[in-house]
């Protein structure tokens, strides 16, 4: 489960993990195909007619030269490639070829992000999902559309007591190190009380960054700690080991998602719609063309190829589109019951995740490539996540 690493990739990843983490457009509320299985040619040309798409004659894209050009602003944090999907559909063209403009705006943390967008200044927010959860507790009027990354937590420690955490019952008694807006912790939690761990004994300290979990584990300040999104390259390289992975007891466990308003579903359904198809188109390219995908996120963020390839394809950020219904409303409980959202909170979440988007994209991506083995794979994971 160890990962060894070069000096030289550590220290570009401490570099990157530092950056991370229009008009009305109306649509008629016409009905989604009602299942998750392939969509009949009349549910798909309903779609296309909708939302003003073509049928493409060479599956590229459906936008048409006449067809309205829609827009999205987008939060982005500095160069980083956590929403790697949005990246790569951005440096491909493939906004634009769905008669899409989308502008990246920078953001300086989540929770500005989501102030933005119950402001109306920024449409869509790709990252996290503990701020949306916290924000919805309090009554905002937010909604997840889609997914951009699943696990991607880790747990560290010094070699000599590698063991003793790979068994949650080693956590009794100890001191844990954290930072709060960050998924592996909160779910550990909820799969140490499921094992019977008595929390009462186990003492989480939340810091200010990653680097600062590192150091409080090296210096024995703490006895273990959750670091996240490839951060454990950089532990590892510090002297420290992973004695597991958050996905190794929560198998695609909710990290970021897609967070908008109900106010710009309302407003800008096509262009969201839009958005999520090249969105899926990016994620296929990332199957079929591993070294265009590689070379044009290395580019964007100033990262190693070897960086890069590691994030995508070796396990550090699991690539995810679903928005997961299922999972958000089982991360919200957990966050509940972990006490980090009012235990008197109304349990709504449900109604603050919109799948219907992301299927009606998947569905017509899906059109273009039926034999795409990996979006047929999407198609029959959504009802699992979603229904």
């Amino acid at each position: 489960m160890k990962r060894m690493l070069s000096l030289a990739l550590a220290l570009m990843l401490i570099l990157s993990l530092a950056a991370c983490a229009g008009d009305p457009q109306t649509a008629s509320p016409d009905p989604s195909p009602s299942t998750a299985s392939t969509p009949s040619q009349e549910e798909i040309d309903a779609l296309n007619e909708k939302y003003g798409l073509e049928r493409p004659q060479n599956t590229a894209s459906a936008a048409g030269d006449s067809a309205e050009t829609y827009t999205l602003t987008v939060g982005q944090m500095g160069t980083g490639i956590k929403a790697a999907m949005v990246v790569l559909a951005h440096e491909m063209g493939y906004y634009e070829e769905e008669g899409l403009s989308v502008e990246l705006s920078q953001i300086s943390n989540l929770n500005d992000g989501l102030t933005a967008i119950t402001l109306g200044k920024l449409d869509v927010l790709p990252f996290g999902v503990i701020p949306t959860c916290t924000f919805v507790s309090q009554g905002a009027d937010l909604t997840v559309i889609g997914g951009t990354i699943a696990e991607g937590s880790a747990c560290v420690a010094l070699p000599e007591r590698e063991a003793e955490f790979q068994e949650l019952k080693g956590f009794e008694g100890k001191t844990v190190a954290c930072v709060r807006p960050e998924t592996g912790h909160m779910i550990m939690k909820d799969q140490m009380r499921r094992a019977g761990v008595d929390m009462d004994t186990v003492t989480f300290t939340e810091l200010d960054g990653f680097q600062s979990v590192v150091e409080a584990v090296l210096k024995g300040a703490a006895d273990v700690g959750f670091v996240n999104s490839g951060f454990e390259q950089n532990a590892e390289t510090q002297g420290l080991v992973v004695p597991f992975f958050v996905g190794d007891y929560a198998p695609n466990a909710v990290c970021c998602r897609q967070t908008t308003s109900g106010a710009v579903i309302a407003e800008k359904r096509p262009a969201l719609v839009r958005f999520e198809i090249a969105n899926l188109r990016a994620m296929k390219l990332m199957y079929d063309d591993p070294d265009t995908t590689i070379a044009k996120l290395a580019a964007f963020s100033g990262q190693s190829e070897d960086y890069v390839r590691y994030c995508i394809y070796d396990g550090c950020m699991k690539i995810s589109m679903d928005p997961s219904l299922n999972r958000v409303v089982d991360f919200y409980n957990v966050m509940k019951a972990n006490g980090d959202i009012d235990a008197s909170a109304p349990d709504n979440m449900d109604g603050h995740v919109d799948p219907s988007i992301y299927l009606d994209a998947l569905s017509i991506v899906l059109e273009r490539y039926p034999d795409d083995a990996h979006l047929q794979d999407m198609m029959s994971q959504y009802s699992v996540n979603n229904e």
